[in-house]
């Protein structure tokens, strides 16, 4: 597949750009074969200062430019791009690619590139071009290569079109950030949508957009996974009724930044607190229930007593020798530190608590399950970069290591899936190297718990939604169908709440799923978020987390 990029200075890249150029670049049978930049002389030191600077009064918001660009220089500080990638080694393999320069005319915001430009990029026969400068682009250039020009636009150009990427969804306290991967038109933020992600929010507006930027390379690197085999799909943009977004005025900046130095404040004494006064926050705690989670109802249930200083979350109920027991994450407030524990169940409490598996790692998601007549533990181990598989040489307490796969990638919330074939599954979460986002789901088919070769699904991440991609416990049966537990991350809370979604299509080329219910932590006062289920026979755990404890 021959890419062009519409590119900008190199020493100007962010750190996803270039994490999407290493990934084509590694990619057999892609090639970057054009570079395009801006060969317009007033884009050439002063003169294009000089013309922002004019763009600017001319919009009529010069204080609200000036601040938000203060504010964020501000917040860049305590949360910098970071940097995975070898910078110095992409740019000496871009500085070998044919580069030519375009001179498209200014009007406004936008750039209308003429016959001239459009035929010499028509020239390279070029089956896709990746947008990452320039302005909202018109003219020849938009079919100069087989299909078109790509762009992001980090938003769900549904409800958000126009900028500051990752801004207006915090002032305006949407649940998620989109991103939507088009086929640009001439219409603003309007094109053939090709793709769409979903990320969750933070209450910094540049730690949202680090996190949605470099979430959102997956996007496209799927999806041009899928033009590369003939199985991209274009579709029309929705109607758009809000106002097209621009650069905060005063007003609203002011309204962003209340939020922003009110959640400072929040963590400073959250911390004080923690420290000197033992609070807990955000303290995940168990609950037992009988039946099933479908019918059940909430209120009713009590929270797991646990000692202090520690909370207790992602819980699997497992029997042995008609005992039955729960395994889950011990997490430390202290050491800031996970390990996996046990304890019996008697009747809605845990009795006989002991340690099972510590390491100098985070341990968590401890899913347990009998194969072949042997008991082995998968617990999350993202922080060692593997997936690991524990086998059990003394119940409950003493495990070896079985097997490790996905060297080097951070595996979360891995979870094995029988479907009634017969055919085993394993369905798992990868963080991105360069932020802690986890909105992606991972389906792979494989012949044994040992993982030696795992079949990919030819669209993974079958899902990037950190509504509903994230695991939060085993697959089960109900009433003949299929389900799979998720977690709900929005609103800027981890494990907002608990996804009960229908498994209807599954294979090594469709994946499908539907919601039936999304619980939240409104049954009893002091709760913020839930996302974990395990439905067993005839009772289920799950967790939930208090504010503060």
């Amino acid at each position: 597949m021959r890419i062009g990029i519409l590119i900008g200075q190199f020493e100007g890249l962010s750190n996803w750009e270039l994490r999407l150029i290493q990934t084509i670049i590694d990619t057999p049978g892609w090639e970057i074969c054009l570079l395009m930049t801006d060969g317009r002389n007033d884009n050439k030191g002063l003169p294009g200062f000089q013309h922002k600077l004019k763009r600017m009064f001319q919009s009529g918001n010069v204080l609200g430019r000036i601040l938000f660009k203060i504010q964020c220089v501000f917040e860049s500080k305590f949360f910098p791009e970071k940097q995975t990638v070898d910078r110095a080694a992409i740019i000496d393999h871009l500085s070998k690619i044919d580069r030519i320069e375009l001179t498209p005319k200014r009007k406004g915001y936008l750039d209308i590139f003429g016959k001239n430009d459009g035929q010499s990029v028509k020239a390279y026969d070029l089956d896709v071009i990746l947008r990452h400068e320039f302005n909202i682009i018109r003219g020849s250039i938009l079919d100069a290569a087989k299909h078109g020009i790509w762009s992001f636009h980090h938003a769900d150009n549904a409800i958000n079109r126009g900028s500051p990427a990752c801004f207006w969804e915090i002032v305006l306290k949407q649940p998620v950030v989109g991103v939507t991967l088009q086929k640009l038109t001439p219409e603003l933020d309007g094109g053939l949508v090709i793709d769409k992600a979903f990320f969750d929010v933070h209450w910094s507006h540049i730690a949202t957009n680090h996190e949605v930027m470099e979430a959102s390379v997956n996007l496209l690197i799927k999806n041009l996974r899928k033009l590369d085999s003939n199985r991209v799909t274009f579709s029309k943009s929705p109607v758009y009724f809000n106002p097209l977004y621009r650069t905060p005025d005063f007003k609203n900046l002011v309204r962003y930044c209340t939020g922003f130095y009110f959640n400072v404040i929040c963590r400073v004494v959250m911390a004080w607190k923690a420290k000197f006064l033992g609070t807990r926050y955000g303290c995940w705690t168990l609950f037992i229930g009988k039946g099933n989670f479908l019918e059940s109802t909430l209120f009713r249930l009590k929270p797991v007593a646990m000692p202090k200083g520690e909370f207790w979350a992602d819980p699997f109920v497992f029997e042995y020798r008609d005992e039955k027991y729960v395994f889950f994450e011990n997490y430390s407030y202290s050491t800031g530190r996970g390990k996996i524990s046990c304890g019996k169940i008697e009747k809605d409490q845990l009795v006989d608590v002991v340690d099972v598996l510590t390491t100098d790692y985070h341990l968590s998601y401890p899913f347990v399950f009998e194969e072949d007549g042997e008991i082995y533990l998968m617990p999350e181990a993202a922080e060692n970069n593997r997936l690991e598989i524990h086998r059990c040489t003394r119940f409950p307490d003493k495990w070896e290591l079985f097997t490790t796969a996905f060297e080097g990638e951070r595996i979360v919330d891995a979870t094995f899936h029988d479907d009634q074939n017969g055919q085993k599954w394993l369905f798992l979460n990868k963080m991105i190297d360069s932020t802690d986002s986890v909105a992606e789901l991972y389906v792979y088919q494989v012949d044994s718990i040992e993982v030696n070769n795992p079949v990919p699904h030819q669209d993974n991440p079958v899902l990037i939604d950190s509504k509903v991609a994230r695991g939060a416990g085993p697959t089960f049966q109900y009433e003949g169908q299929t389900y799979r537990p998720s977690q709900r991350n929005s609103d800027g809370i981890y494990g907002r709440a608990l996804n009960v979604n229908k498994i209807t299509k599954l294979n090594l080329h469709e994946y499908e799923e539907e919601t039936i219910v999304t619980a939240y932590p409104d049954f009893l006062p002091g709760l913020m978020g839930m996302h974990h289920l395990h439905q067993a026979d005839d009772m289920f755990v799950i967790d939930a987390a208090f504010k503060k404890r």
